[in-house]
């Protein structure tokens, strides 16, 4: 009988292995042309851009909201929050940003090629998957980075406000060469549980949806801050290909031991998107390099374990070890040796209570060097 039973659980392993169906795959297409602009956007909370630049149909246009807290909007904010803080665009503030730098020019300086798909594991927990090559043109900086957009082309919260290209969830990848025809082949995965704690549900068949493919980046030996150097633009599409029976009817046994994978998965997620703190961090005023660091805990405690700067900059002293309770923030100063011509990358460590140790990357562009004495220029 166990013979049996071993036998029947192995003929029944070809069926588990089709409870991936692939429902739509699409090229990502032609890059978009250099001479257009990539422009974001950040609306005040009254969904009002004020201070924002004129565009044309020929721009490629993004929004971020960053008011859910604040508001009791649906819409995300977390991905917002943390773009606009790598910005230095204050709270309240409308601003746009032109080709990732507020740079007039935007060059193409990579090359990505390759198909995303719309996938599940299960029925409706859909996921995008994304299968590239990436191959740079030029020499690249270490800190280059391909951003993965989820665009609402048009969307409304709770409460009626409206948003045109709304971005509803930003997913990193940084697993690629850096140096001029190095070619990497990426496989990118954007979860059921992140899109869906983003508001993106890619089961129901919809006009509006847009993926866009951004890689910020510079050429090796640039001094200026990480620009737009690839955009991608596709659009969903919503036409699926018909799928057979056994695409959703993995035996009972594997989709038993799936669930209890899955709901720890979601759990563990859902965790990490409502417990993780927020961080912003602007220049502090003055002729001193110093900024200030803000850290509001959310939902657990947070432990500030300590903090280091990329070269070339150094930083002054060091940052004390404090906690935060759940609920409250600190802020605090961290202080350098002396102004340089890089922008300011920190390294913020933290350890979160039930999720573990947390590193986060904070990213300050070059302040204006009206704001800095002439001696810290010629420190």
């Amino acid at each position: 009988m166990k013979r049996t039973a071993a036998l029947l659980l192995i003929a029944l392993l070809p069926l588990a292995s089709a409870a991936t169906s692939v429902h739509i795959e699409w090229d990502i297409g032609q890059p978009i042309d250099a001479e257009r602009r990539y422009i974001e956007h950040f609306p005040s909370s009254t969904v009002t851009c004020p201070d924002c630049m004129a565009t044309t149909d020929d721009d490629i246009v993004v929004q971020w909201w960053r008011y859910s807290d604040q508001t009791g909007s649906t819409w995300p904010d977390d991905d917002a929050n943390l773009r606009a803080g790598n910005m230095g665009v204050e709270l309240n503030e409308s601003r746009s940003i032109l080709n990732g730098n507020n740079s007039e020019q935007r060059q193409h300086l990579i090359d990505v090629e390759g198909t995303l798909s719309i996938r599940s594991d299960l029925e409706e927990q859909y996921y995008l998957f994304a299968d590239l090559t990436v191959a740079p043109l030029v020499n690249l900086r270490n800190d280059v980075i391909m951003q993965f957009l989820f665009v609402d082309e048009n969307s409304e919260d709770n409460h009626g406000r409206e948003l045109s290209y709304l971005v509803r969830d930003l997913s990193s990848e940084v697993g690629f060469y850096r140096t001029a025809g190095n070619v990497s082949n990426v496989n990118v995965t954007v979860s059921y549980e992140h899109l869906f704690a983003a508001g993106v549900d890619l089961s129901e068949e919809r006009y509006g949806w847009k993926v866009l493919i951004v890689v910020m980046g510079a050429e090796a030996d640039s001094v200026n801050p990480p620009g737009a150097i690839a955009v991608y633009e596709t659009s969903v599409p919503t036409s699926s290909e018909n799928v057979g029976l056994l695409d959703y009817l993995p035996p009972l046994a594997f989709l038993a031991v799936a669930l209890v994978i899955i709901f720890t998965v979601v759990r563990s997620s859902f965790n990490q998107e409502h417990g993780l703190p927020e961080i912003r961090a602007r220049w502090k005023d003055g002729n001193d390099p110093a900024i200030v660091i803000e850290v509001d805990a959310k939902r657990r405690d947070v432990a500030i374990q300590g903090c280091e700067a990329a070269e070339p900059w150094s930083m002054r002293g060091g940052v004390k070890r404090s906690t935060i309770d759940s609920g409250s923030s600190l802020n605090f100063d961290v202080r350098f040796k002396k102004w340089h011509h890089e922008p300011l990358v920190l390294r913020l460590k933290m350890e979160v209570d039930t999720l573990g140790g947390w590193t986060q990357n904070i990213r300050l562009p070059l302040r204006n060097k009206s704001e800095r004495s002439v001696e810290d220029e010629h420190d």
